[in-house]
């Protein structure tokens, strides 16, 4: 049974040489079956002396081949555990600095003792419970890698034979892994994380690197694994989409999660189409307000960058205005209408609204301790997004904010659900604004009493939301203009200081 010293003293950097070494073996190994294939096949050379060297040389290359297929699976199980070595150690670091800072010590058999200084059950609680977690995993890792060791020891990776040595080590390298079942098909945000909760931490770090496309974009995955699987896919996709316009969207998100203040997660990434992303400002699992915001027509993996810029001015207005923590996501997770006559149509809401429903359900699913206070803001068409999910289904939100929409496929807020909220005080959960000059006030205007294609305005009186306020925005011809319809998000605009408020759970005006 390990023990909190046994852990404690663990060097990942050992693993990391072994892997090194079986590295430079495999090379060697190599390279001497070139020297056994040159010396037992000489052309001319015939008669029974040539064939013994011929069967001689054959049953090195099959022993050289086993060896190979062998080493590669050590070598590749040596490096994931090498990863997740690295992840535990951490936690043990963590975990010791928590019990110093409140007066408490860690044994080497896992036992807390106070250290003289005053210390709360609270902390001794968590300790206890950080303990237990850590070595649970630290005895999976374990078992992971001595399972590895054991096959490759009793001959059951074998080389299928017919090939080459390189071949032999992807072989080898293939069959190192234990068997990993896949994700639930079609599971929702719970059974995903009931899944992923179940993998061994070698077992996640494999999938990681081996499969990132496959864990990147579930709901229900951890916050920062999401982010470790789709890094990987973002510098893949820059270098194969060189040329394409999407890049300019993606190089803006790999600037985004170069910086530090607050760190970004990227939650999703799809390049197919148009593109889809899915970007935080801040951990939304550890957050305690967290906001995704649905931009709206036009909105495009190619455009992102202006979209990461308003999260960011979110995230501080949030801060700024008392939330002790914050996340603020970019949520690109739908086929935005490309032009302003596509927004006529509510097909682009009804095929976002079950993936925004879904990312919605895996927020709650991954948030760690007591339950953040979620927000959901839509501008322009995605005001129609959120509308549509919270209208057919629901959404495990704690605020809606629509911000100059052109309609939200509800007559009023009785018709629109939020998990949580009591149906009869959903409207004082529901917050809209439009600007004065704003183009979209020619969408919604009435023709005999009959609302336009999309649903009432949210900021009528009728509607029974709370209407905050903005800016007038800039004028324009007719006293509207398309400037407006982007201004929500300046500096000076009352409209950015009021989201700030509804993120962070305070009153606005």
């Amino acid at each position: 049974m390990l023990t909190w010293g046994d852990v404690r003293r663990w060097d990942p950097a050992a693993i990391g040489a072994v892997a090194d070494a079986l590295n430079d073996g495999c090379t060697r190994i190599i390279a001497a079956n070139d020297d056994v294939e040159s010396m037992t096949r000489v052309p001319g050379w015939l008669g029974e002396a040539a064939i013994a060297a011929s069967t001689r040389g054959e049953s090195l290359t099959s022993t050289l081949e086993q060896l190979v297929a062998e080493a590669a699976a050590v070598r590749r199980g040596a490096h994931e555990v090498q990863i997740a070595l690295d992840r535990i150690v951490a936690f043990v670091r963590e975990t010791d600095e928590l019990a110093s800072r409140n007066g408490l010590r860690i044994g080497s058999g896992g036992e807390i003792t106070s250290s003289g200084g005053p210390s709360e059950p609270r902390v001794m609680t968590e300790l206890a419970d950080r303990i237990e977690q850590i070595l649970r995993r630290a005895t999976d890792v374990d078992a992971d890698f001595a399972a590895i060791l054991h096959r490759a020891l009793r001959g059951e990776i074998t080389e299928q034979g017919g090939g080459t040595l390189a071949q032999a080590a992807d072989t080898g390298a293939a069959q190192s892994g234990l068997s990993i079942i896949g994700p639930p098909e079609n599971g929702s945000p719970g059974d995903n994380k009931a899944w992923w909760d179940s993998l061994s931490d070698t077992a996640k770090v494999a999938l990681l690197q081996g499969n990132p496309g496959l864990v990147g974009n579930l709901d229900g995955i951890p916050a920062t694994d999401r982010d470790a699987a789709n890094r990987a896919v973002l510098a893949s996709e820059i270098a194969r989409l060189q040329g394409d316009p999407k890049v300019k969207g993606l190089e803006a998100i790999a600037r985004r999660l170069d910086q530090p203040e607050p760190r970004a997660f990227l939650l999703g990434l799809n390049t197919g189409g148009d593109g889809k992303a899915i970007v935080s400002a801040g951990n939304p699992d550890t957050a305690t307000n967290v906001a995704t915001y649905v931009p709206g027509t036009g909105s495009e993996l190619a455009r992102i960058g202006g979209d990461l810029n308003r999260s960011d001015k979110m995230w501080a207005v949030a801060t700024t205005a008392g939330s002790p923590s914050t996340a603020v996501i970019t949520w690109l997770g739908y086929d935005a209408p490309n032009e302003i006559t596509d927004a006529a149509s509510e097909k682009y809401a009804d095929g976002g609204k079950a993936a925004l429903a879904g990312f919605q359900d895996g927020l709650r699913e991954t948030h760690q301790g007591p339950p953040s206070h979620n927000t959901v803001l839509g501008h322009s068409y995605g005001t129609t997004v959120v509308g549509h999910a919270a209208r057919d289904g629901g959404l495990a939100a704690d605020e809606l904010v629509f911000v100059a929409s052109p309609g939200v496929g509800a007559h009023d807020v009785s018709e629109l659900h939020l998990d949580g909220v009591d149906q009869g005080e959903v409207g004082k959960h529901v917050h809209a604004t439009v600007a004065e000059h704003d183009m979209i006030n020619l969408a919604n205007l009435e023709i005999a009493g009959y609302d336009l294609v999309l649903g009432q305005d949210p900021t009528d009186a009728g509607f029974g939301g709370q209407v905050f306020t903005s800016a007038p925005g800039t004028d324009g011809f007719g006293g509207y203009s398309q400037e407006a319809h982007s201004e929500y998000w300046e500096d000076n605009n009352p409209s950015l200081t009021n989201l700030g408020q509804i993120i962070a759970g305070l009153p606005t005006t």
